[in-house]
């Protein structure tokens, strides 16, 4: 364990408490009305905290130092610890606002010699501390959904979409795009087969896998390949690599001998790997090109396997194509400027952050700010791209609030 990560650890328990700081010291619970309530206040402030700080040092010192491995139960504790952090983030702009409230009061007893604050502002001050906590409660709910039943929620996505050089035999042709199992990450098996079931019965005439089927090991993947027997589709089943497809955190998951194994893996579950090349479809004497690639992405800390013009060798022009490219960041870096036109472009990775907001017209999520391209369609000059929210769940990351576990299926009409 060197220096520099333990430092590094520090400096991550400090940045996780510093909500804790600021809410302290606004003297939340004292703007409740009675003294009962105030205690309760303060209870579930420091119940709160010493279980994010407990779960941080156990999380650290079991996994990185002690080497332990990682479970459903552990997976489950970063998650809440991950929660209780992102509840309090969400109290702190109200009460950044009653710091404004405070900020007024000084200036006032500055200026007009006042020494107390007009009743208006004092109760005004004290309703933004209460919202705050009111506000907080409602990530809390929906994560506490996250953790429970909305992880297991999957939605069907149905996309229509109309191609002029589409072959006429092929209109009407439906693709199934799934995405980032994650392996691992699941504590349901029932759940996870009634996913895999539920894709299954979408009827496809092809499915396809846009990548990172593990979290890091091969041997994640064995209590679900029987699962996996029963998603076929008429004209198969293909999938292209995800950066989690070359291991990940550690360094035993990044050999060649499990890299080697988690590929096996795809082959197990009838998945036939298109890694930076390309098969043709035939229907009626007509066909369409399905190419994928390896793991491409702008992020430097990810492999960078992918070889675009290796997938597309061989492709003629005016050939409907349809590329399989696990990171969205791939469109807009090569895809869509690249001299043969992909028509639509499948991804996935980012997951939509497993939380946010999409109601009503809405949508939202902190992955916005992390990815230009991070959940849905998106379109320039006839190319498509579609990134999928992903099946599972990232490893200690075990909720989904707000973007649910999604199954995409794609209508290709003859424009």
């Amino acid at each position: 364990m060197g220096i520099g990560r333990i430092i590094g650890f520090i400096v991550f328990i400090i940045v996780l408490l510093l909500p804790d700081a600021y809410i302290y010291f606004s003297k939340v619970h004292e703007s409740f009305p009675s003294e009962r309530s105030k205690q309760i206040g303060k209870i579930v402030y420091f119940t709160s905290l010493l279980f994010q700080f407990g779960g941080m040092l156990f999380l650290f010192f079991y996994i990185s130092l002690g080497g332990g491995e990682r479970t459903v139960l552990t997976n489950l504790l970063q998650a809440i610890v991950w929660m209780v952090f992102i509840v309090k983030l969400v109290m702190i702009p109200f009460l950044l606002v009653g710091d404004g409230y405070r900020l007024i009061e000084f200036f006032i007893k500055l200026f007009q010699g006042a020494e107390e604050m007009p009743a208006r502002v004092e109760n005004r001050r004290t309703f933004i501390k209460q919202a705050s906590v009111i506000a907080a409660g409602l990530p809390f709910i929906a994560f506490l959904h996250g953790m429970t039943r909305g992880k297991y929620n999957f939605k069907i996505k149905k996309v229509s979409l109309a191609f002029e050089n589409l072959p006429q035999a092929f209109d009407g042709f439906r693709v199934a795009q799934f995405s980032d199992f994650h392996a691992g990450s699941f504590d349901s098996m029932s759940s996870v087969e009634y996913g895999l079931n539920l894709l299954q019965e979408q009827g496809a005439d092809l499915i396809l896998f846009t990548g990172d089927l593990v979290n890091q090991y091969a041997e994640e993947m064995d209590p679900y390949i029987d699962l996996f027997q029963n998603v076929k589709a008429p004209y198969g089943q293909y999938a292209s690599l995800g950066n989690h497809d070359y291991g990940y955190r550690n360094k035993e998951s990044r050999t060649d001998e499990n890299r080697k194994a988690i590929r096996d893996k795809y082959a197990a579950c009838n998945m036939e790997l298109l890694n930076n090349a390309h098969v043709k479809l035939e229907k009626d004497g007509e066909h369409i090109c399905v190419a994928g690639v390896e793991n491409w992405g702008v992020a430097r800390y990810f492999p960078k396997r992918g070889d675009l013009n290796a997938a597309l060798e061989g492709i003629e022009d005016g050939d409907f194509t349809i590329l399989m490219s696990h990171d969205p960041t791939h469109w807009d870096a090569e895809v869509k400027k690249h001299p043969k036109h992909v028509d639509l472009t499948l991804s996935g990775h980012t997951h939509g952050a497993q939380m946010g907001v999409e109601l009503l017209g809405l949508k939202w999520s902190p992955g916005k700010y992390v990815y230009k391209r991070w959940a849905g369609l998106y379109e320039n000059a006839k190319q498509y791209l579609y990134v999928n929210r992903g099946f599972g769940m990232l490893e200690g990351f075990s909720f989904r609030a707000g973007i649910f576990p999604e199954i995409t299926v794609f209508e290709l009409k003859k424009a």
